[in-house]
């Protein structure tokens, strides 16, 4: 019967090799990161309500760059998309932005709402602007808009948001070509 004996000097040299192994999985974890630095993120959606069969999805204001504001007196596009799933069409007829701007243009005298369709607004045909702005408005602000639709009747919209003006590249465009009537 033959017995291995090993060093002591040999046994702390395993003892070494498995901790230094040990240090080097570790300090590999963080390996190929990019570090991470603050940035400013854009809200990712808007303010949402319904009134009736009517809703409204991602409000939002397109405001100046982060750290700039949009001077009282100014002009803002508003941005948001209306869905009819009621059983009769309805129009959107106006809109307020009481202690927010002084007017409120449409591009349309009303925006047409079609039965279960979806409709843009601030894209394509129909726009919305906010003129002449009664304070500065900031990215990072909510405002209250009041809308009213012909039958649905009106909504309060809060928390409206004011955000920076690249958000407005994300928004989609209305369709290039209409579906045909049979689908």
């Amino acid at each position: 019967m033959s017995c291995v004996h090993e060093r002591p000097r040999d046994r702390s040299r395993g003892w070494l090799r498995c901790a230094a192994a040990a240090v080097l999985a570790l300090a590999g974890v963080g390996c190929g990161t990019e570090p991470v630095t603050p940035e400013y993120y854009p809200t990712t959606e808007g303010a949402n309500t319904q009134v009736g069969e009517i809703k409204i999805r991602n409000a939002s204001i397109v405001g100046p760059a982060p750290t700039a504001q949009d001077r009282a007196g100014a002009s803002v596009p508003v941005y948001f998309s209306l869905i009819n799933a009621g059983k009769t069409e309805d129009s959107l007829v106006q809109i307020t932005a009481e202690g927010v701007a002084k007017t409120v243009d449409m591009s349309k005298p009303e925006i047409p709402i079609p039965v279960l369709q979806l409709v843009w607004v601030g894209t394509g045909p129909f726009t919305v602007t906010l003129r002449d702005l009664e304070r500065p408005l900031t990215v990072g602000q909510y405002v209250t808009l009041r809308m009213r639709f012909r039958k649905a009747g009106a909504v309060t919209v809060r928390d409206v948001p004011v955000q920076m003006a690249s958000v407005a590249t994300t928004l989609p465009s209305p369709p290039l070509v209409s579906p045909s009537p049979s689908g």
